[in-house]
């Protein structure tokens, strides 16, 4: 294995990509101080792995990186690159040439490659190591570490003798090895402390998980059983209730009828009424006409009377006229005393007809009182008619309401009456639930009492378990989180690698053509936009969503080149791919000056990206014309202000279009971008080995802390144990008192709501006792008003009949006095003619006599117009009579169809009363089956919310769950025998199945995991003892031949003396450190620190030149470790270095002639640039053979 070349690019003082090729034999780099000589062993270090700042002389990594000078700008990055000749397979790689690459950036992201493929640090170590070049080899040697190796402690100088020895990958091995196996024994112990813990919790586990499982089935049988008998309790509720609404209807429907009945009796009273008062005003009508008939039949008897008065009176004269005739020859004596006698009569009859006159009028004027009587009652008897319909109507409906109250009363008592015996059942309940909960929370005091004293027993341990169980949980979680992180970092790499591999994202046409490309096939295929182009993650999203499926744009060198593989594609069907040639693509950039101030404009996307410089133009063809900004809000005000003539993208990916069409929305879901897939491997690479360390820092933490809390855990777990005790006993109190609680306020709202129930019932009862005392009360007055209106009426029917009477005999009587007035007229008319004849005989005795013949002619034929008249009058007096008989049969005939409608009516009241006493019926009837429904259907109701409340079940639901009962009874039984069962089991803990399953599980689990462990134990402990006996063979052989070498060459080196390597623990080679004993010629040396500087470099040169006989390295950087020397010294080494130049490659960095005159080739270092390293390369063969010639 053999260095080839080392390329350095900005890396400390070389900017500049610098390579220097290494040949066999002797290479001195040369070079003033300050000059950058040491940065070249420095780049070999840190491309190896070095992370040490200190080692490589700063303060902190991106020291590395070129920092710039006044005439140059920093670098970003360092790179260095390692290749090395593998031909002989020294290195485990299938490659004759290994090329080993460190990469680092200013933002802190590093690369390691092999062969240019990304590895892990880790990877390069463990290739270099025992082969003198690994992180502790021994092939490089610093500025000023060569004394080192004397000035150091005794087990300090094992490392360089270890890697001599070969032993590296060994002791590597071993501890990784110890270190599995101390993860085992804490994995061992963790996993016994767990298993501890979960022996204590299995069964109990069991125990509750058996407990929840009868539980479980129980409750399912419960709950079938449950809802079968709801479902048959709706069945028969709903069965009941179509029952109970059909006979409500049909109760309903023969309300109704009975109304109709009572409506059409009410109509038929009140037609019977309305007839009642038609014949009582006939009746009246027909009374008037009888006694308008019986006035005229008495004024006609009056008449006759008086006819008759008159024949009497002209058969009286007839005779006196006759007498007088006869007589006429009287004397006047005679005639005198008669003429006296005729006027004494004439004034008694006219006084006695002034006295009939006044009789007359006052029986006149009584008869005229008695006829406006007559009709004044046959007004008033209609009206107290009226008001008789009126309040028996009244009547009917008050007696209607007072059966109706009296039900419904009766209704209201009885179920005040169960409503108190519950009541009373429910106070009971209520007591003795009182009682439990009492007991119950003084179950609680007590425990919690007992759980205070074992929690002050616990506070003195708590108090330092709490912390260390808080330190040791974050440990964990961190840890944890660092495991996951690391992983998912791995895995995201991975993936991402995979798909930069398989080159997913691509066409089908772009991977024929790249493939081609890679193989040389077809010639001048750059790569792909997006595998030249560089994008900083924070406008990855903008630049893909700009750039859209250009980023699938194959770059080529010319036209020609695009022709070649556009025919290849065709010529292969591969599909179609567009081509940007270097030599005709020529893009041109947008001028932002009139909107750079613009808030939230970022740049020209062109700008924010990074390619090579040829690449500019195709750069500015895709970009160069499109603006990046912050948020849509700066694009759209932008555009505006442009008048949209431009493509805008914001940093989230949204898009305003040249024109003013706009696209976007969200991102969220899209996979990663080509563009940014690489970049994101690289950075996920590098989280994932920072996390890794992170993650053995904090197990070490996280162990500690382990082993301190399972200490005071040991200590506290007797107390705990019966404080879990307790507390489950507190749980079960609790759940109990919860449970009484929870009844208690049930059954106080229940009775709260029953005693609400039973207040309303009494205030129903008071006021339908008040409202039927009212009822009662006006059935009452409305009895009394009927009695006094038809006493009433009654009096007025009596009183018409006796003013009948009195009108009859007033009517006789005033027939009476008219004919005796009558006759007193006839009288003194008689009288007074009387007189006059008595005063005329004297004077016309002659005259008289013939006026006597003349007046009794007169009598005689006023007698013959009497009798007529008589006749006349007695048949006009016949046809009154005939006429009165006949209204007298017509009122009787009217008083008997009145008699016969107060009948019906009579009938009708009763048949009203039968009728409203069915309707009282049909009403309470309803009542009670509004009641009956109401409790039906609050049954229902009730079982259908607990279907819901208990089961979250629908009736069509609990229909499908239900099965069929035979026995309900049966099944009731069984239900509250199930529940008895379940309450018999006390406190479940339904979560203990499935803990328990998983207890267990996790318990076999981690008992199978605790044999693995063991298992694994044994097997690293046997590891451990091979490649501890292994590691002790080799190192003893080696210590010993590099002992026996360094004695030798320590001699050769001083020109005499002795020298000796000792170990301060031979029994324990592998930890016993290693002492230098010499003895410089004539010196007596009793410890190294008495040497000179130059004597202890020298010491520490044989003993480097002896470990590298035994074990020679590659190749070595020296790094002016001969400077402590003289010239003489110096020369001795540089002699010594050739001899040992068959084996091993020596790249010397010094200021020593002697060291120089050996070189085979020179690197001289300058600096004619400020701050810049520059190389210059002098092949010394090539320098003698030209003086040679020169010499001949």
């Amino acid at each position: 294995m053999v260095l080839k070349s080392l390329e350095i690019q900005g890396f400390k003082s070389f900017p500049d990509k610098t390579k220097i090729q290494f040949g066999q034999g002797l290479t001195a780099v040369v070079g003033p101080n300050g000059s950058g000589k040491s940065n070249i062993s420095d780049a070999v270090r840190w491309v190896m792995g070095e992370q040490s700042t200190k080692n490589l002389r700063g303060s902190k990594m991106e020291d590395v990186i070129f920092t710039g000078t006044k005439a140059r700008r920093s670098q970003g990055f360092a790179e260095v690159s390692l290749v090395i000749d593998n031909s002989d397979k020294t290195l485990e790689i299938d490659s004759d040439e290994v090329v080993i690459t460190r990469k680092y950036y200013r933002s802190g992201e590093s690369e390691y490659m092999i062969n240019r493929t990304n590895v892990r640090l880790k990877d390069i170590n463990e290739l270099f190591m025992d082969t003198g070049l690994g992180r502790d080899g021994y092939a490089m040697v610093g500025q000023g570490r060569i004394a080192e190796i004397v000035q150091s402690k005794s087990d300090e100088r094992r490392e360089i003798f270890e890697e001599a020895a070969g032993i590296s990958k060994y002791r590597y091995r071993k501890n990784e090895a110890e270190r599995k196996l101390s993860s085992a024994e804490e994995n061992l112990l963790r996993l016994m402390d767990i298993l501890s813990e979960l022996e204590e919790r299995v069964e109990p586990l069991r125990q509750q998980s058996e407990k929840a499982r009868r539980f479980l089935e129980l409750s399912e049988e419960k709950k079938t059983l449950e809802i079968s008998v709801w479902v048959q309790n709706l069945s028969r509720a709903n069965a009941s209730l179509k029952d109970q609404q059909d006979k409500m209807l049909a109760r309903r429907m023969a309300q109704e009828e009975i109304e109709q009945q009572v409506e059409q009796i009410e109509a038929q009273i009140q037609s019977v009424y309305t007839q009642m008062q038609q014949c009582l005003v006939e009746i009246d009508e027909l009374r008037r006409k009888r006694e308008e008939t019986d006035q005229k039949a008495a004024d006609l008897n009056a008449q006759i009377a008086v006819c008759r008065n008159n024949l009497t009176h002209n058969a009286q004269n007839q005779s006196r006229v006759q007498g007088e005739i006869g007589n006429f020859g009287h004397s006047g004596e005679e005639l005198a005393e008669e003429t006296k006698r005729k006027t004494n009569a004439l004034e008694s009859l006219s006084a006695e007809l002034s006295q009939t006159d006044g009789q007359l009028n006052e029986k006149e004027q009584e008869l005229l009182d008695l006829s406006e009587q007559a009709a004044e009652f046959s007004e008033a008897a209609q009206q107290l008619g009226q008001e008789v319909n009126g309040l028996l109507v009244e009547q009917s409906q008050n007696q209607l309401h007072i059966l109706q109250g009296q039900g419904q009363l009766e209704e209201a008592q009885r179920r005040l009456f169960e409503n108190y015996q519950t009541i009373t059942g429910k106070e009971n309940d209520l007591s003795a639930s009182k009682q439990e909960l009492l007991e119950a929370l003084s179950l609680m005091k007590n425990l919690d009492e007992r759980t205070e004293s074992l929690k002050n027993a616990l506070g003195g341990y708590q108090l330092k378990l709490s912390s260390r169980e808080k330190r040791c949980s974050e440990a964990a979680q961190k840890v944890n989180q660092l495991e996951l992180q690391v992983k998912e970092k791995q895995q995201n790499a991975k993936l991402l690698e995979d798909l930069e591999r398989n080159m997913e994202g691509f066409a089908f046409s772009v991977k024929a053509v790249l493939r081609q490309g890679k193989h040389g096939i077809l010639s001048g295929i750059l790569g792909t936009v997006s595998q030249l182009l560089n994008v900083q993650k924070e406008y990855s999203t903008a630049i893909e969503v700009a750039l859209g499926g250009m980023l699938q744009n194959i770059v080529v060198e010319t036209e020609q080149n695009a022709k070649s593989a556009i025919h290849f594609l065709k010529q292969e069907n591969a599909g179609r791919a567009t081509f940007l040639p270097l030599t005709s693509i020529k893009g041109s950039r947008l001028n932002t000056a009139s909107f750079e101030e613009t808030d939230g404009f970022i740049s020209l996307a062109s700008d924010l990206v990074q390619f090579e410089p040829r690449y500019q133009g195709i750069v500015d063809s895709m970009l160069g014309r499109i603006v990046i900004v912050e948020d849509l809000d700066t694009a759209v005000l932008i555009a505006r202000k442009n008048g949209y003539k431009f493509k805008i993208v914001t940093l989230d990916g949204q898009v305003v279009n040249a024109g003013g069409s706009m696209s976007g929305g969200s991102l969220k879901g899209r996979s990663q971008g080509i563009l940014s897939r690489k970049t994101e491997i690289e950075k996920l690479r590098a989280q994932a080995q920072e996390l890794e360390g992170k993650i053995f820092t904090a197990s070490k933490d996280l162990q500690a802390l382990e082993q301190e809390k399972n200490g005071l855990q040991a200590k506290m777990t007797a107390i705990q144990s019966e404080l879990q005790t307790v507390h489950e006993d507190r749980i079960r109190a609790e759940g109990e008192e919860k449970r009484l609680s929870l009844l208690l306020e049930q059954e106080e709202a229940l009775l709260a709501s029953m005693k609400e129930e039973q207040q309303d019932l009494e205030n129903r009862i008071r006021q339908m006792q008040e409202q039927l005392s009212i009822w009662k009360e006006r059935s009452g007055q409305i009895e009394q008003e009927l009695s006094d209106v038809r006493q009433k009426l009654a009096g007025m029917q009596g009183e018409h009949s006796d003013a009948d009477e009195a009108r009859k005999r007033l009517s006789e009587s005033l027939q009476g006095l008219r004919l005796k007035r009558l006759e007193l007229q006839k009288d003194i008319e008689s009288t007074k003619n009387s007189l006059a004849e008595l005063n005329l005989r004297d004077q016309v005795a002659q005259q008289q006599l013939e006026e006597l013949k003349r007046q009794l002619e007169d009598y005689r034929r006023e007698d013959s117009q009497i009798r007529e008249q008589i006749a006349m009058l007695e048949q006009e007096t016949d046809d009154c009579k005939n006429q009165g008989e006949a209204l007298e049969q017509q009122v009787a005939e009217q008083m008997q169809h009145r008699n016969v409608l107060e009948g019906e009516t009579t009938k009708l009241r009763q048949e009203e009363r039968t009728v409203s006493a069915q309707k009282e019926s049909v009403v309470q009837d309803i009542a009670r089956l509004e009641e009956r429904v109401a409790t039906v259907q609050k049954e229902y109701d009730s079982i259908i919310n607990k279907l819901w409340e208990e089961y979250q079940l629908t009736k069509s639901e609990a229909d499908q769950s239900a099965e069929p009962i035979e026995d309900l009874a049966g099944a009731e039984r069984e239900l509250q025998s199930l529940r008895g069962k379940i309450r018999a089991l006390g406190s479940v803990n339904v979560a203990a199945i499935e803990e328990y399953k998983e207890v267990s599980e996790r318990y076999e689990f981690l008992s199978g995991q605790l044999k693995d462990v063991e298992k694994s134990k044994a097997e690293l402990t046997r590891l451990i003892g091979e490649l501890t006996g292994k590691m002790q063979e080799i190192f003893d052989s080696s210590f010993h031949q590099i002992n026996h070498h360094f004695q030798r060459i320590f001699v050769e080196l001083f020109g005499g003396g002795r020298a000796e390597l000792k170990l301060t623990d031979p029994e324990h080679v592998l930890e016993s450190g290693i002492e230098i004993f010499v003895e410089p010629p004539g010196k007596i040396i009793k410890n190294l620190s008495l040497l000179s500087g130059g004597e202890q470099a020298f010491v520490a040169i044989a003993i480097y030149f002896a470990i590298l006989k035994v074990r020679p390295a590659p190749f070595c950087i020296l790094d002016e470790i001969e400077a402590a020397l003289d010239d003489v010294n110096v020369s001795k080494y540089a002699e010594y270095l050739r001899l040992m130049s068959d084996n091993t490659q020596f790249i010397m960095i010094t200021h020593r002639r002697g060291t120089m005159e050996e070189a085979d080739v020179l690197y001289g270092v300058t600096m004619q640039e400020e701050g810049v390293s520059k190389l210059l390369r002098l092949d010394v063969s090539e320098v003698e053979q030209k003086l040679g010639k020169l010499e001949a």
